[in-house]
């Protein structure tokens, strides 16, 4: 099994990924009960920061149950993004038999903390990367204009949309201030990272002991030691170097060449500089 520089994952052969999905199902079948105690993680952040990567790690773990964006969890969205009622998706995952089941609902990480309260026993990571990486793998798997269409709500109020919910006041000025019709590319992008990753602070995730911080960079350049304390932080036993053998760092400082304007490079290089002063998975104060 082989992790891809993209952050994704790609697996050698798919049958060799279904025949271990397969024996995972059964291991858990004959292993552990229906609704018994479990722990229940969420991985969210900004789009392209890593969350994928690291949501298949725990997918490699024996005793995972793993749901992604699209996923039973968003029966009811059209676009299978949201997720269902909250009543709807504790009954989904505490009727699971694995003991730890991890769930990747990006479109909701402004509502993350009504997704811990839900559960006694629940943990978040909150994936973040470097913003200039995260602008452009934005670009190249969404297209040129993703960054404008992603702002586009935010800018216009639209509170049904999970891109404007939540966002602060002051996030809004910021945006409002910076944003022009002709912005390149790469700073709309770039002015979206900031806007998702402000709300660990406007949201107060910074200050909730159930969620932990983890950098793309740490994760792929030392990923047993990342995993090792992603485990401890969730309480559940690391179950091994080998879910992480296969990760590589190729993909880290791609975006360095990007030529954003003084007013977005420094303000988003503000907020990445905050985020890396604060203790996270294997750097803790």
């Amino acid at each position: 099994m082989r992790l891809a520089s993209k952050g994704g994952v790609d697996f050698r052969e798919e049958q060799e990924f279904r025949w271990f999905r397969l024996r995972k199902r059964v291991r858990q079948l004959f292993t552990y009960r229906r609704g018994a105690d479990k722990k229940v993680l969420f991985i969210v952040g900004c789009q392209r920061s890593g969350t994928s990567m690291i949501h298949h790690l725990f997918r490699l773990d024996w005793d995972t149950v793993t749901y992604d964006e699209m996923s039973p969890l968003s029966s009811i969205d059209p676009k299978h993004f949201r997720l269902d009622p909250i009543d709807m998706v504790h009954e989904r995952i505490m009727a699971q038999r694995a003991p730890l089941v991890v769930a990747k609902p990006l479109v909701e990480s402004q509502n993350l903390g009504d997704l811990l309260d839900a559960f006694p026993e629940a943990k978040a990571i909150w994936m973040f990367r470097d913003f200039q990486d995260v602008a452009r793998s934005n670009l190249r798997y969404f297209g040129e204009d993703t960054g404008h269409r992603d702002l586009q709500p935010i800018l216009a109020g639209d509170t049904g949309n999970w891109r404007a919910q939540h966002v602060a006041p002051s996030t809004l000025k910021t945006l409002q201030d910076l944003y022009a019709p002709d912005l390149p590319s790469h700073d709309a992008a770039a002015l979206f990272w900031y806007a998702r990753n402000r709300l660990f602070f406007t949201r107060d995730f910074v200050q909730d002991p159930r969620v932990g911080l983890c950098r793309y960079e740490d994760l792929v350049s030392e990923p047993a030691r990342v995993m090792t304390a992603g485990y401890e932080f969730i309480g559940r036993p690391y179950p091994g170097d080998r879910i992480v053998a296969d990760v590589f760092s190729s993909s880290k400082g791609k975006g360095r060449d990007l030529d954003l304007t003084p007013a977005v490079g420094s303000l988003c290089r503000e907020l990445l500089d905050r985020l890396e002063s604060l203790p996270r998975l294997g750097r803790p104060a």
